[in-house]
């Protein structure tokens, strides 16, 4: 009897008795955690789309008004001149002849021996008075009393004046110039002490450098009509037109309108609308396993499932963002005209060439053309990812934002609170579990104990009888 009950409790059934036990509490919730999963790969699927859906929102709204990157573009025929529009510079022809550069005065000194040489002794000044009314003093150290040294300390003053040492067969020269051209720079110089060998004046009184270039404005016609400017560079022709002015000569500037920004902004537009068509059929896909040879045989390859297939918002989404681009039409035009064709596969390509072509016969309707596009594409767009607007308010003086949550956002929220449900369901069952099998852990111990316990007295019963046969 002892041995019938003991075997009962052995450790090899109490094991599989537990195990039993957790195998059955754990089944519902590997069916959870694999929901959960589940769930997690839409919430990542959905926010990748929603990632590319902004990054495609960001180039609309460049391309909200159309007008505003027509850039007027200047053309420069000649190579007197470079030039620059902006988009308030009217449109036109213009004309520049007779164009003379603006010079920037020079004046050399007589030949030293080398740029060691001294010039005087001891410390000195010189002091430059510009035609345009101000002035500047330079000192000279004692130290910096020779050609190579009162050069450096010029220019080191930085004082309106640069210094070089001309070197020549026949020795060196310290040649003067003006930093900026034109007449209002010209300067007349007079020195002291070490560098009272070194003057100069416009009547050539006194004068012991020698002028090689006398200070100018650039002058030319524009159309006809005599202008001069103090520099070459960065001339205010006409509001929102600037002219460099790089030689002697004529040139001839045409302003017009450029598409040039808008086919740039289309061009980023169709990168950004490709990359969200991708990502939205890559998270909807449904691609069926195909049978593939192999070595050993052959195996079947497993189907590829997007995480979103049969989420028919966004399974929609993409007909939507295509439709708004193959619907656009404005003034007898359409989005083929401009540029903008749809493949097979639903990727949008862009031609800028015939882009130009069309903005060209009428730029009115192509901007109208890509503003009703961009609208409608943005309708879809904010009807996925939000939108955020302004709501007056008269009473506070304030303009409160008024968000708007898209479907996908919504979609994204009621996941992660599935996910966050179905997490707690499982903590909860974990713990009962736990507490299932710590509860028939106990009582296997206590029905142990209690075996034991009846087999000590049955062996002792069973003493006494075998002592009691024997003293019979």
């Amino acid at each position: 009897m002892s041995t019938s009950v003991s075997s009962l409790f052995s450790s090899a059934e109490i094991k599989a008795i537990v195990s039993q036990l957790e195998a059955r509490m754990q089944a519902p919730m590997t069916v959870e955690q694999s929901e959960v999963k589940t769930d997690q790969a839409q919430i990542s699927a959905i926010g990748q789309v929603q990632g590319a859906l902004t990054s495609l929102n960001g180039a609309l709204s460049k391309l909200a008004d159309p007008a505003s990157l027509n850039a007027m573009k200047a053309t420069v025929t000649g190579s007197a001149a470079t030039a620059s529009a902006v988009a308030s510079a009217p449109s036109g022809s213009y004309d520049l002849t007779n164009i003379k550069l603006a010079k920037a005065q020079e004046v050399y000194s007589s030949t030293y021996a080398s740029a060691s040489a001294k010039l005087g002794s001891g410390s000195g000044a010189l002091t430059f008075k510009f035609s345009g009314g101000s002035s500047a003093k330079i000192n000279i150290p004692s130290s910096a009393d020779t050609v190579q040294g009162i050069a450096k300390a010029i220019n080191a003053a930085d004082a309106g004046v640069t210094a070089t040492v001309i070197q020549t067969s026949t020795g060196v020269h310290l040649g003067l110039q003006s930093t900026t051209s034109g007449a209002a720079n010209a300067f007349s110089v007079s020195g002291s002490g070490a560098a009272a060998s070194l003057s100069y004046s416009a009547s050539g009184s006194g004068s012991t450098l020698t002028l090689a270039q006398p200070a100018r404005d650039a002058s030319f016609n524009l159309n006809g009509e005599p202008l001069t400017e103090p520099s070459n560079g960065s001339i205010k022709l006409l509001q929102g037109l600037t002219v460099n002015l790089t030689s002697s000569g004529s040139a001839a500037v045409s302003v017009a309108k450029s598409s040039q920004s808008l086919s740039s902004a289309l061009s980023t537009l169709t990168t950004q609308f490709n990359n969200a068509v991708s990502l939205i059929a890559k998270e909807t896909q449904y691609k069926a396993a195909k049978s593939s040879a192999s070595a050993s045989g052959s195996a079947s390859a497993k189907p590829q499932i997007g995480p979103l297939l049969g989420n028919v918002q966004v399974e929609q989404l993409k007909q939507s963002l295509l439709s708004g681009i193959s619907s656009a039409a404005a003034s007898g035009l359409s989005a083929n005209a401009i540029g903008l064709t749809i493949s097979s596969g639903g990727q949008v390509s862009f031609d800028s060439t015939a882009f130009s072509g069309a903005y060209a016969k009428s730029p009115t309707a192509v901007n109208m053309l890509v503003q009703n596009m961009v609208k409608v594409i943005q309708g879809v767009v904010s009807g996925a990812v939000g939108s955020a607007g302004t709501t007056p308010s008269s009473a506070t003086g304030t303009t409160p934002v008024t968000i708007t949550t898209g479907f996908l956002q919504s979609a994204s929220t009621s996941l992660q609170a599935s996910v966050t449900s179905i997490n707690q369901e499982i903590v909860q069952q974990q713990k009962n579990e736990a507490n299932q099998v710590s509860l028939l852990e106990q009582q296997f111990v206590a029905a142990e104990t209690s075996t034991g316990s009846a087999s000590t007295t049955l062996a002792y019963i069973g003493s006494l009888l075998n002592s009691s046969g024997t003293k019979g």
